[in-house]
C-alpha cells in the first residue's frame, strides 16, 4: 500500500512538472535612450511556460545581465476585469491601457530579486523573493533573466487566458520602459518618457492527452515491477 501511495504521488508530481512553452519574438537594436546601446536591456524574445501550478517567463536579451547588472525587468499582467490603466506597482512612467492587476518587477543586481505587486484599487506587495514567497523565484545567465511565479498568485487558472507585456528599464525610479516585447519600434527616446504597454495574449495549457498517456503508462510499468 505504501508503494502504491508513493507511485501515485510520483505520478502527480510528474504531471505538475510537465510544461509547455510559447515564444514571443522582439526586434533588436530598438533601445535608443541616451547612452545606448544597452544590449542587456534589449529584448530578443520571451519564452512563456506553464506547468499545472506555475508560470515561467524567460526574457532573452541581446546582452549580458550578469556582466552589466543594473537592469530592471518587468512584466505587466492583466488577468482580471478592472486594473490600473495609468500606473504600475513601482510608480514608474509605465502604463497598460487594458488595466494591469499584477506587476512582476525584478532586478539583476544585489544577488537578483523579484516582487509580485497586486492592484486592488491601490498597489500592494503580494510577494517577494526576499520574503521567501513560495513559488516566486528569479535567475539569470549571460543572455537571459527568468522569473517564476505560481499561477494562483497572478490570478490565473489552467486553461485561462491573460494579457501581458514584458519591458526593461534602468536603475532610476523615474525611468520608463526602454524596450517592450509588444513593440518592434523604440518604446521611448528619453529615460523618463511615459510608456504605454501593449497586450500580448497567453493561454495557460493543460497537459496534452499524449503526455497524460505517457505518464500513465509509466505508472503502470512501475506498478508491474512492484508486483
Amino acid at each position: 500500500m505504501k508503494s502504491l501511495k508513493f507511485l501515485a504521488f510520483a505520478f502527480v508530481g510528474a504531471l505538475s512538472s510537465a510544461s509547455f512553452a510559447t515564444i514571443y519574438n522582439d526586434s533588436t537594436g530598438d533601445v535608443v535612450v541616451p547612452g545606448s546601446p544597452f544590449p542587456h536591456l534589449d529584448i530578443t524574445s520571451v519564452e512563456v511556460t506553464n506547468t499545472s501550478l506555475s508560470l515561467k517567463i524567460k526574457i532573452n536579451l541581446n546582452g549580458d545581465p550578469v556582466a552589466t547588472d543594473w537592469g530592471k525587468y518587468m512584466v505587466a499582467i492583466d488577468s482580471a476585469a478592472g486594473g490600473d490603466t495609468s500606473g504600475n506597482g513601482w510608480a514608474r512612467p509605465i502604463s497598460m491601457s487594458s488595466g494591469m492587476d499584477t506587476w512582476l518587477a525584478g532586478w539583476a543586481n544585489s544577488g537578483n530579486g523579484l516582487e509580485n505587486r497586486k492592484y486592488t484599487g491601490s498597489w500592494n506587495l503580494a510577494g517577494a523573493t526576499y520574503n521567501s514567497t513560495p513559488g516566486l523565484s528569479v535567475s539569470k545567465d549571460s543572455s537571459s533573466y527568468t522569473m517564476n511565479v505560481l499561477l494562483a498568485d497572478i490570478g490565473v487558472t489552467l486553461g485561462s487566458s491573460f494579457r501581458f507585456d514584458v519591458c526593461t528599464s534602468g536603475g532610476g525610479n523615474g525611468d520608463g520602459a526602454v524596450d517592450a516585447l509588444s513593440n518592434a519600434s523604440p518604446q521611448i527616446s528619453n529615460w523618463g518618457d511615459q510608456s504605454n504597454l501593449g497586450g500580448l495574449s497567453y493561454t495557460t495549457v493543460v497537459p496534452e492527452p499524449g503526455s497524460l498517456l505517457a505518464l500513465s503508462l509509466g505508472l503502470v510499468a512501475l506498478l508491474k515491477r512492484k508486483k
